[in-house]
């Protein structure tokens, strides 16, 4: 689930840095989103139903997030260190 988690955050902040409007965005997002449940195998729907298995529980979430954020600023780092 982390895995993919951060493939979602990473797509969000491609898409975020294109030069394109807000709508343009929305409607390009999901393109990369269908990629990363490619990548990963899994169909959207299980995400979704995994995100909200994983939210009735407020600690968990957190330490799921917790992962997610600490593998972003591990692939940041390493993006920095190759600049």
């Amino acid at each position: 689930m982390v895995e993919v988690m951060i493939d979602i955050h990473l797509a969000e902040g491609l898409v975020s840095t294109f030069p394109i409007h807000y709508d343009s965005s929305r409607a390009l997002y999901p393109m990369f989103e269908k990629e990363v449940f490619k990548k990963h195998q899994i169909p959207d729907s299980v995400f979704v139903k995994s995100l909200e298995y994983y939210m009735r529980d407020a600690r968990f979430m957190d330490r799921l997030y917790a992962r997610t954020i600490d593998s972003l600023h591990v692939i940041e780092k390493a993006g920095n260190k190759s600049e």
